[in-house]
């Protein structure tokens, strides 16, 4: 695996798991945005944030395929990384 598909897996599961969070900012009605360097084309497909949906954009920056996106890699790897990635973590965290 490359060194670009592991960070990118563990920017997911970080993600997935609230460690990190996608860059952005809130606007006064509480909806979140990317920022510039967040969004990538696969944001295009997403509805804009609205006072009923207002992390609309957050959920699917936190989504393996924007990671993927992210970090240019494609998304089944990055998800079959993350898998081993897991499995190495519980292994270690029960011996």
């Amino acid at each position: 695996m490359t060194d670009q598909i592991t960070k990118a897996a563990q920017e997911y599961l970080d993600r997935r798991d609230r460690r990190t969070h996608p860059d952005g900012t809130f606007d006064n009605a509480k909806r979140w945005y990317p920022s510039s360097t967040e969004r990538c084309d696969c944001c295009n497909s997403i509805r804009s944030p609205s006072r009923a949906w207002p992390m609309s954009y957050m959920k699917h920056c936190r989504s393996a395929a924007h990671v993927a996106s992210l970090y240019g890699v494609e998304a089944r790897d990055l998800k079959r990384r993350a898998r081993e990635l897991e499995a190495s973590q519980s292994h270690q965290q029960a011996a």
